[in-house]
């Protein structure tokens, strides 16, 4: 019998000015999985961004009322509170969890692992207190023991965990690092699981055949907007042969406006996401899309980026949010003993051109001579 899944990774449902953009991703997830009649919907951890607000529990909720008739299966993950994810278990054919457990999912062995807790691999007889590397000996410890004794050795398993896989990249392609007990990726291989499907990681990735992240569902920073967020439709047969089928999702776009001075001294502006530049990128593109504007130049260019003509050309309700992000070089500061001695300010604009190497022109001396008589004419 074939069993089929909708996957679903990191949400971070939170209220902020994307709210909007979250709650659609999901409707659309939602419809996806009624459209495609899926067996179950897994949820990969990390629903809320931080302890739940009413608000957002009210969300996702209504999200589940969508899915009512297709059971649910979803765990904690580092960024949930406790209890904010078992309030769930309330609607019927839910099952969210908090600590390990492998459940019967129709067909298919359901191996649930949500964020590595210390205390709880250590109270449940692992040495999972001695410290990161201990703690993923304990991990691996007993996911082998869990899939060793389940009560269904000869039917398919799913492996669902909230989990920081040695090897796995961030979304500045950095390999992931931290305090977090990691897993090994040969510890998952060798629980010869039909499909380990894997939350935490925002960046989507394949780690190994049959194991991949399944990465946000939506973009939280700049730091994603080249990535293309999705759901997956994962599908288990009999003999325990899977394949997954990646969905795009409808997020919100983000990209950034690189900006800075030409060669004739005027502001130069290319709409990039990830470091790439976009090539015929109208306005109407970045509609409803969160804007970065970045610009680069030194302290004597910054007056030549007017935060008013910005929010003008580019804010508005031309995108979504609007950030200005300015990154000025700070002027050495040039300090020579001829430009003191200097008696007059002539001599010091002298002085100060040999200790720059800046060639001091007529053209200079003459403007300084007018703004020298402007401001006599002032005083006087």
């Amino acid at each position: 019998m074939t069993w089929r899944a909708m996957v679903i990774g990191d949400i971070h449902l939170r209220t902020n000015e994307n709210t909007d953009d979250t709650i659609a991703c999901l409707e659309f997830a939602a419809l996806v999985a009624r459209e495609r009649q899926v067996d179950a919907v897994i949820f990969g951890g990390d629903i809320y961004e931080a302890s739940s607000k009413p608000a957002e529990r009210a969300a996702f909720g209504s999200i589940l009322h969508q899915l009512a008739g297709i059971p649910v299966y979803g765990i904690a993950g580092n960024h949930d509170a406790p209890q904010d994810v078992a309030v769930f278990n309330l609607a019927p054919g839910n099952l969210w969890l908090e600590t390990p457990a492998i459940v019967e999912a129709g067909p298919v062995d359901l191996l649930m692992v949500p964020w590595a807790q210390r205390a709880f691999l250590a109270a449940s007889g692992y040495a999972g207190e001695a410290g990161e590397q201990a703690g993923s000996a304990a991990l691996a410890a007993m996911l082998r023991a869990m899939v060793a004794t389940r009560d269904r050795p000869g039917h398919p398993l799913v492996v669902l965990g909230h989990l920081q896989v040695c090897g796995a990249l961030s979304s500045s392609a950095q390999p992931m690092v931290g305090r977090a007990i990691e897993a090994a990726l040969g510890d998952l291989q060798d629980l010869e699981a039909a499909f380990v499907a894997l939350g935490h990681v925002h960046r989507p990735q394949e780690l190994a055949p049959g194991v991949e992240y399944i990465g946000s569902l939506t973009c939280h920073d700049f730091g994603e907007e080249a990535e293309q967020k999705r759901v997956g439709i994962l599908t288990v047969e009999d003999d325990g042969t899977a394949s997954v089928e990646w969905v795009s999702v409808p997020c919100r776009k983000w990209y950034t406006v690189e900006a800075s001075i030409d060669d004739q001294g005027e502001p130069e502006e290319y709409v990039c996401q990830g470091g790439e530049v976009l090539r015929g990128v109208f306005s109407c593109d970045l509609y409803n899309a969160n804007l970065r504007y970045r610009y680069t130049c030194d302290e004597s260019q910054q007056h030549l980026f007017d935060h008013a003509r910005i929010q003008s050309e580019w804010g508005g309700d031309k995108c979504h949010t609007l950030k200005i992000v300015a990154q000025v070089t700070r002027a050495d500061r040039i300090r020579s003993a001829d430009v003191a001695a200097a008696k007059t300010v002539e001599e010091k604009l002298a002085a100060w051109g040999r200790a720059t190497e800046t060639p001091i022109t007529p053209a200079m001396i003459t403007k300084l001579h007018e703004l020298e008589g402007e401001t006599s004419h002032v005083n006087g």
